[in-house]
């Protein structure tokens, strides 16, 4: 009787029946399934105090609730406050609403915050050519901006002064790297920019935006030694198809320095057997190149394929093994896969893109030049490559010879 209640307080009590009817179908866990219909619950409970008079959920309520209500929220047990969790469930429930009302969602009501970002989205893909690792994390500052400035008022882009942001950055800065933080001010520089474009806001606030200092004297990127790289490919169980798929993962990024995204995005196509070639079509600027595939690579990918790839009608290379099964991977399942690799193998520093920097950095200690590094890499500008070529006075110091006595 008490669940029935909570069921009818929130106002998608069917809607939460049928969605855990729908999770059990699509073969999620009963674990899963309860923590997503909990995390719904309380999206509901909010959502029947923000919005009681409306009929059907929107992703704009999604995005205020993920993004404004979670942060400071202090709803009663059982509400379920990760944010991972939430995002996750309500990703999955709009996934099963859209099918089923069989019309696409009603989009953003004009003037809101939700409309902005979107067409803001749709400016940095069409006209910018953005990737869509560039554009959801400039969606996600100018989303926070916005919510932080304007809370419950009404939206005026017009109103905005340069203190407005540089009150939001003060904030934030305080809780950022600060490599972090030059994507943050470059993300809000890019939103002004596209506000004055469409004359939202003062001409010129762009301008005014401060760059973080890059230092070209900091020290060399952190990489992991050749033991280290033993030991993060021994630590996958290659007889099971999730170890295969992972190893193969893994031996891309080492052995070609590839990203996250990169490996996602490949596809059987992209595996030139006769030439022993990679091809990276879907990369960060756009830029196509084509990649020598080493032996230790073509033997963990020739592995996976044979004997651990799931039966699926997907092109992708790289395969879900869990839900959703047969489904490409994303750029975040890959991560998730080489961040348990190197806990397991003791690697506490660092993420992914270790990865990568050692690759490269192994690279130009053998010779390569940083033209050949760029094009490997896929940078767009030497100035990045570059970073690879600091000076490890570490290392210089127990090559270095004794300076030679002066002579009488």
């Amino acid at each position: 009787a008490f669940a029935r209640r909570r069921l009818a307080a929130i106002g998608l009590g069917i809607i939460l029946i049928d969605f855990a009817v729908w999770l059990l179908g699509q073969g999620y866990s009963r674990n899963t399934i309860h923590q997503y219909t909990q995390a719904v619950e309380h999206f509901g409970f909010w959502r029947s105090r923000s919005y009681p008079s409306s009929r059907k959920v929107k992703r704009t309520e999604v995005d205020e609730f993920l993004f404004s209500h979670l942060p400071g929220c202090h709803c009663p047990v059982p509400a379920v406050r990760t944010f991972k969790t939430c995002r996750a469930a309500l990703s999955r429930l709009m996934a099963m609403i859209d099918p089923v009302s069989g019309r696409s969602l009603k989009p953003p009501r004009s003037g809101s915050i939700g409309a902005l970002i979107e067409d803001f989205d749709c400016h940095m893909q069409g006209a910018c050519g953005m990737s869509t690792a560039t554009r959801l994390y400039r969606r996600r500052y100018a989303r926070e901006f916005l919510q932080w400035r304007f809370k419950r008022k009404r939206l005026d882009p017009g109103r905005l002064s340069f203190a407005d942001f540089m009150g939001y950055v003060r904030i934030r800065a305080a809780e950022l790297k600060p490599d972090a933080c030059a994507v943050m001010i470059g993300s809000l520089r890019a939103f002004t920019r596209f506000m004055e474009f469409r004359g939202m806001c003062p001409v010129g606030l762009h301008n005014a935006w401060p760059s973080v200092a890059q230092w070209k004297k900091a020290p060399p990127s952190e990489t992991l030694s050749r033991h280290q790289c033993r030991e993060l490919t021994k630590t996958f169980d290659l007889g099971s198809a999730a170890g295969k798929r992972d190893h193969a993962i893994v031996s891309l990024m080492l052995e070609l320095g590839l990203r996250c995204s990169e490996v996602a995005a490949l596809r059987l196509e992209d595996i030139d057997w006769a030439s022993g070639t990679v091809a990276v079509r879907q990369s960060k600027h756009r830029r196509e190149r084509l990649l020598p595939m080493p032996h230790a690579v073509g033997s963990s990918i020739s592995d996976y394929l044979q004997s651990g790839r799931p039966h699926s009608g997907a092109r992708g290379l790289f395969l879900c093994h869990r839900i959703p099964a047969g489904d490409p991977v994303t750029p975040v399942r890959v991560r998730g896969a080489v961040r348990r690799a190197m806990a397991r193998a003791g690697i506490a520093h660092g993420g992914t893109h270790l990865l990568r920097h050692t690759f490269a950095t192994e690279l130009h200690a053998r010779g390569a030049s940083l033209k050949q590094l760029s094009d490997l890499l896929g940078h767009q500008n030497l100035d990045t490559t570059a970073i690879y070529a600091r000076v490890n006075l570490t290392r210089l110091r127990q090559v270095a010879l004794p300076w030679p006595e002066a002579s009488r």
